[in-house]
């Protein structure tokens, strides 16, 4: 807990250092780009002047005023960082694509993995990913010999681009330049799995890029329509004889609604902006890491009767308590009791239903990408080894069922439920198909077993689509959500402006009645 705190502290003290100009300058410049001083002046004057005329429209009093610049001022470079942030994350990302195809297509011109880095190495312009090879170039020529210099070497341009399809890449090429072999089936593979990639990751991000269109507009939206409210509010109440001097405006709760939901605003713009900062080469897990576990664990130590029987017991209070509620005519009292008793009686059900659900949505995207691996490490080793070279880098939601498949294939290698009992827990019909292919492949061999391999590709193909259609949708559900928080801001800045509004015009008619 004190780590967290501390890393917490952190985060908010390196955000109140970007106020600094020279500062913001720097970390702009880790990423790549040059902020210049007269863009910083130019972009400060005109939010603050776009801030200002909210200000005035909203017709804040010199205090609030004043928060709401200072507020601006604060979020200001956070904006600014996120929009340099956003552009390294997708030069990051045509980078390693490039990387990818062009280290595939020059390998298999020299058979050299130097060879091929050096060739890659002239694609790139100095900076990034051009440094990352040179360093790797300079530390195969003049590393120590022996030991792995090969993974050492690539190792740096993985630790620069933590990317699983340039792990992929490399370990191909290192295993075909260690056993030779055969490749272009393999480079074929690979070359339609990172086009796949490539164009999943296109589509997402221009997803995310008219998904903050959209909040931008709703953000837009939702100010002027509660502007809008607050000048017929204030027109309505003049109509009233001797109302002249009134000015809704002015009304302290007024006031500090219009701040807050100005602020907000603020908030949901930084959000939006944050969105479209997410590190392109890494897929997005549906949901945290311990979730995922935590709700594997639940779906595999599910027990119907033992969880049934403790629904009972968490239920029988409240049918307790009913009874004599509805004895004693206190019925919002029993209905309110039977309601949660019968809750208690379905959570196991439910709790283990939203499990698996969310289980099922996480592998439908990690299989693809283990499979295609799969697919790769097929071309030069037997299935059993193939899947024992693949869990390293697997995704964690597999880490469980690899350790049991592989155990499965030390006892008994021959038997097909070996294979099939992979994942039988959960919904995905395609993961049998592809594992019965990898039975097949092994009774075969890997050199009978190209027909077999292009059928599991093909299905791989598939899942993947699946996996981008279930990623796509989850971030649209995101941006979606993003899209409705300024809807809900201007619903509760309706209701507490025509509340006010209300109470006013009822204390005119009420003096006038009284005059």
């Amino acid at each position: 807990m004190g780590k967290m705190k501390k890393k917490k502290k952190a985060g908010i003290f390196d955000r109140l250092k970007l106020l600094n100009p020279r500062y913001l300058e720097h970390e702009v410049h880790v990423y790549g780009y040059n902020f210049s001083w007269k863009k910083h002046v130019l972009v400060i004057i005109c939010s603050l002047l776009g801030i200002s005329a909210i200000g005035v429209l909203f017709r804040l009093g010199a205090a609030y005023f004043t928060a709401v610049i200072l507020a601006t001022v604060a979020i200001l470079p956070i904006f600014i960082l996120n929009m340099y942030k956003g552009m390294f994350e997708q030069k990051r990302f045509a980078d390693a694509v490039t990387y990818c195809e062009q280290m595939l297509y020059a390998f298999q011109k020299h058979k050299k993995i130097l060879s091929a880095l050096k060739e890659t190495g002239e694609v790139f312009e100095r900076g990034g990913m051009k440094d990352a090879i040179d360093e790797a170039v300079y530390h195969m020529e003049k590393g120590k010999a022996g030991g792995d210099i090969f993974r050492e070497a690539l190792g740096i341009i993985e630790q620069k681009y933590a990317c699983v399809k340039i792990h992929m890449v490399h370990e191909l090429l290192i295993n075909n330049e260690e056993y030779g072999g055969e490749m272009e089936n393999s480079v074929y593979l690979m070359l339609n799995d990172i086009e796949v990639w490539k164009r999943s990751g296109y589509l997402l991000q221009a997803d995310k890029k008219t998904s903050h269109t959209d909040n931008m507009i709703s953000i837009a939206v939702a100010t002027i329509l509660c502007a809008v409210a607050l000048y017929v509010l204030n027109a309505m109440g003049k109509i009233y004889p001797g109302a002249e001097g009134v000015d809704i405006f002015a009304v302290g709760i007024i006031q500090a609604s219009s701040f807050v939901f100005i602020c907000f605003q603020l908030y949901v713009l930084a959000k939006s902006f944050k969105s479209l900062t997410v590190n392109w080469l890494q897929s997005e897990m549906l949901h945290d890491a311990n979730y995922i576990l935590n709700s594997y664990d639940t779906v595999m130590r599910y027990d119907d009767e033992k969880e049934k029987k403790r629904s009972i017991l968490l239920s029988a209070p409240f049918f307790a308590v009913a009874i004599p509620a509805f004895l004693f005519h206190v019925n919002w009292l029993g209905i309110a009791c039977i309601l949660i008793a019968a809750f208690m009686l379905l959570q196991h059900k439910i709790g283990y239903s939203l499990a698996k659900k969310d289980v099922d949505a996480e592998l439908y995207i990690a299989l693809p990408q283990w499979l295609m691996e799969i697919a790769l490490l097929l071309q030069n080793n037997n299935v059993q080894v193939s899947i024992a070279k693949s869990m390293d880098q697997a995704p964690i939601v597999l880490h469980y069922e690899l350790k049991k498949l592989t155990q499965r294939l030390r006892d008994y290698p021959d038997k097909l439920s070996s294979y099939t009992d992979f994942c039988k827990n959960f919904d995905i019909p395609e993961v049998q198909s592809c594992m019965k292919m990898l039975h097949a492949i092994s009774e075969t061999g890997t050199g009978n077993a190209t027909v077999q391999i292009n059928n599991l590709i093909q299905r791989v193909n598939e899942m993947q689509n699946m996996a981008d259609k279930i990623r796509n949708e989850n971030t649209a559900f995101k941006a979606k959500m993003i899209f409705s928080y300024p809807v809900l801001a201007a619903t509760i800045k309706l209701l507490i402006d025509l509340t006010v509004g209300m109470v006013y015009m009822m204390q005119l008619m009420g003096s006038m009645g009284g005059v």
